[in-house]
C-alpha cells in the first residue's frame, strides 16, 4: 500500500473511534444521570471505553489489525447509528 492509503485508512478509523467514543460518553452521562442509574450498565459502558482508548493508541502507533478492526466492525456501528430510522 502506498504512504497515502495507510494514512487515509489510519485517519478514518481515528475518526470512527472518536465518535464511537462520543457516542458512548453520552450514553454513560445520560445513564450517570438518571433517577436511578444502572452501575452494572456504567460499568460495563466504561469497559467499553477502555476498549476504545486502547484502541485508539494502537491505530495511532500504526496498528494495522486494528486500523482495519476499527474500519470495519466500528464502521458499521457508527453507520447503524447515523443510517434514517425506518418509517
Amino acid at each position: 500500500m502506498s504512504y497515502a492509503t495507510d494514512d487515509a485508512e489510519m485517519s478514518s478509523a481515528r475518526e470512527i473511534l472518536y465518535l464511537c467514543r462520543g457516542k458512548l460518553l453520552g450514553e454513560i452521562r445520560q445513564e450517570a444521570s438518571s433517577s436511578q442509574p444502572d452501575a452494572r450498565r456504567v460499568a460495563d459502558l466504561e469497559g467499553m471505553l477502555d476498549q476504545l482508548r486502547d484502541d485508539i493508541r494502537a491505530v495511532q502507533a500504526g496498528d494495522r489489525a486494528v486500523i482495519t478492526r476499527a474500519r470495519v466492525l466500528y464502521g458499521r456501528l457508527v453507520r447503524a447509528w447515523c443510517a434514517p430510522a425506518a418509517h
